[in-house]
């Protein structure tokens, strides 16, 4: 994650510039123009709100700066120091920067390149699932746990690329670290998860070294690591979303 703060910050998302005034907002404090907007900052520098006036929580911040359906606006006091931020709707062409910089994100180092260890689990149905059979396929695997918030944040963008792309020749496994009956009351009274799910994982997950969830790895035809990612943020669909659009274009 700390990667995807650097990375988000470091560009400084696109922020609104419309004349936005706010009654929360001192009278002193300077909402940055056109010509400002490289100034970088921390999260922790400032005070964020909604527009109306609601306050953001810190933990929460960094996922508004990553959300593609947000924009802000910057204020710093008189000395050019940011102060506050206050999260607006984002225009289309917003959103449309925001993807393509998601799209261009270049994943974790986590297993990239080697080849993935094979491995049969039972999935939900009892049916065997070996990875070595899906050879010349591309594939890609979900690591999970139903205790797991960020794992449940993604599912529902999870499932709009199965539809997607399940069509299109492409596999989608999820490996969870909880027994087939935990697994199945989560499916009937949280949400349904899409992925052909494959439970009592823990030792597949040790076998590839998986310590943080949830982990995307994306194989290609012949079992190698051509993306990976490691824990959630908002725009992560977009970023597998390109490399699945890649894979069935191949």
């Amino acid at each position: 994650m700390k990667k995807i703060l650097t990375l988000t910050l470091t560009l400084v998302l696109t922020f609104s510039l419309s004349a936005q005034t706010y009654d929360f907002i001192d009278s002193d404090w300077r909402r940055l123009g056109k010509d400002e907007r490289g100034l970088s900052f921390s999260p922790n520098q400032v005070k964020a709100f909604m527009p109306s006036g609601e306050a953001v929580p810190f933990q929460d911040v960094i996922g508004y700066l990553m959300n593609i359906d947000y924009s802000y606006g910057l204020y710093v006091d008189s000395e050019n120091n940011p102060v506050a931020l206050v999260f607006e709707a984002a225009t289309e062409e917003e959103k449309a920067a925001k993807i393509k910089m998601y799209e261009n994100f270049k994943g974790s180092d986590f297993m990239m390149k080697e080849q993935a260890p094979d491995f049969s689990l039972k999935d939900l149905e009892g049916d065997e699932f070996t990875l070595s059979e899906f050879e010349g396929e591309y594939v890609m695997l979900n690591f999970w746990f139903v205790g797991c918030k960020p794992c449940i944040m993604e599912i529902p963008e999870l499932n709009e690329l199965v539809e997607e792309f399940e069509s299109k020749g492409i596999h989608f496994v999820a490996v969870g670290l909880d027994n087939a009956d935990k697994t199945d009351n989560f499916l009937k009274t949280k949400m349904p998860f899409n992925y052909r799910l494959l439970p009592n994982g823990r030792k597949v997950s040790k076998l590839y070294g998986v310590t943080s969830y949830p982990t995307h790895l994306l194989l290609d035809k012949k079992g190698k690591v051509i993306f990976s990612q490691q824990g959630y943020f908002p725009g992560l669909k977009h970023a597998l979303r390109k490399r699945l659009l890649d894979a069935a274009e191949d």
